[in-house]
């Protein structure tokens, strides 16, 4: 009995995990490994099972924020994400661009256009140039969507902008729609009274 309370002692006072720490970075280590292979289901349930157990540092949890936009759990890479931006401050502009992005397109998936709009300004100071087309583009939808045309029509004529500069067989549609939704949008202003 004296043994078990001993035992059961040292498990509730931090001793016993030492063993299993152990194997814990080594699910680490495989979670990073997913996480570079983008096979985001595994890494995602990895990284909710250390950060139940342990609270795992800003950029692991933005991993699994990560993880969790790319299984369509829009809501919770949202939540996961905010809590860590903050923290996020002092890695490299890249990787800031990729939680901002990956934040902003779940908020706007879920229709939640004014929260995503300051992540996607955020990014725009962040991320490449090439990528600002993009950003702009969905900043221009969400302004549409919150009914403020003036900042649609300036924020798509910067991602029509951008589109020419970084022009790419890929970027060919968004560009088209820019463009008609830009002549929508003007339209709409003239013809406001």
């Amino acid at each position: 009995m004296r043994r078990l309370l001993i035992i059961l002692t040292l498990a509730t006072t931090g001793w016993l995990p030492v063993a299993g720490q152990a194997a814990d970075k080594e699910l680490l280590g495989r979670a990073l490994d997913y996480f570079q292979a983008a096979k985001y289901h595994e890494c995602m349930l990895i990284l909710s099972r250390l950060d139940s157990v342990y609270t795992l540092n800003p950029r692991f949890r933005a991993f699994l924020g990560v993880c969790y936009y790319h299984e369509a759990a829009y809501d919770k890479a949202a939540k996961q994400l905010a809590t860590v931006m903050d923290d996020t401050e002092a890695f490299a502009p890249q990787e800031r661009a990729v939680y901002r992005w990956t934040c902003a397109e779940s908020l706007f998936i879920l229709q939640r256009y004014q929260e995503a709009i300051p992540h996607y300004e955020a990014m725009l100071a962040v991320c490449r140039p090439e990528e600002r087309a993009d950003a702009l583009y969905r900043l221009g939808f969400c302004s549409m969507y919150t009914a403020d045309w003036h900042a649609a029509e300036e924020r798509l004529e910067s991602a029509i902008a951008y589109y020419n500069q970084y022009r790419s067989a890929d970027r060919e549609a968004r560009l088209t729609q820019a463009s008609h939704m830009l002549a929508g949008i003007r339209q709409r202003l003239k013809d406001k009274p």
